[in-house]
């Protein structure tokens, strides 16, 4: 059987905003960093996934203002992802 190259995991955005929210870092001023409508971050948050170059952005200022590194981005199994947002 061949091996899948899809990861099983993928960026918790909602937990992302989360962390940056605690860092005094609301979705206008993260809108504002990255230069991102207010309404499209907030639709990342309710479970819409960013366009690729867009969740770069996220990630960069989400290392940048907690200090941590991208391997300790929040993550979640892709295949239950649903129930985490019930």
């Amino acid at each position: 059987m061949a091996k899948s190259c899809v990861s099983r995991y993928c960026v918790d955005w909602f937990r992302v905003i989360c962390e940056l929210d605690d860092c005094k870092y609301d979705i206008q001023k993260i809108s504002e960093s990255i230069e991102i409508a207010y309404t499209t971050i907030h639709g990342w948050k309710m479970g819409t996934e960013p366009r690729h170059a867009d969740g770069e952005r996220l990630i960069k200022l989400w290392c940048k203002v907690t200090g941590k590194s991208r391997k300790d981005l929040p993550v979640l199994d892709a295949s239950c992802w649903w129930s985490y947002h019930l």
